[in-house]
């Protein structure tokens, strides 16, 4: 991962699948654009039903907690219905969320939970690319 790597996405949430925080194993329902690395370990951009904005925490799923990070990047209803538009530079999250240099980027995927409230979260999602130096690669 180079330090200028981004990632970029759009999205519209139109219904949040959680009315509450997530960050508690019984209530981890939610939609996300999530990037993990060759050492195994992902970082997962979210939008929250509650939790502020820049809120970082380990996912509350023991055998997840290991790996995946989660950090909020909306919060609240007010846009829900609207898209949205968000870049993250990969290599400084990487840096400053889980402390280290960042390898090579293996996978980006969207995630999306309601196993454990059993409600229902709806998205749409428009381009998603990561951009490094240059070099440009498109997932939708």
């Amino acid at each position: 991962t180079t330090e200028d790597a981004t990632l970029s996405w759009r999205w519209r949430i139109d219904k949040l699948p959680s009315a509450v925080r997530e960050d508690e194993l019984n209530h981890h329902d939610y939609l996300s654009v999530a990037v993990e690395w060759e050492s195994g370990k992902d970082i997962t951009y979210m939008w929250s039903a509650s939790l502020p904005v820049g809120t970082v925490f380990t996912c509350p799923i023991p055998q997840w907690a290991p790996r995946e990070t989660h950090v909020v990047v909306r919060s609240g209803a007010n846009e829900v219905g609207f898209w949205c538009e968000e870049q993250r530079n990969l290599y400084r999250d990487y840096v400053d969320i889980l402390g280290e240099k960042p390898g090579r980027i293996v996978a980006v995927w969207l995630i999306a939970v309601s196993i454990f409230q059993h409600g229902e979260g709806r998205a749409a999602f428009g381009p998603i690319h990561i951009d490094a130096g240059g070099w440009l690669q498109d997932f939708v």
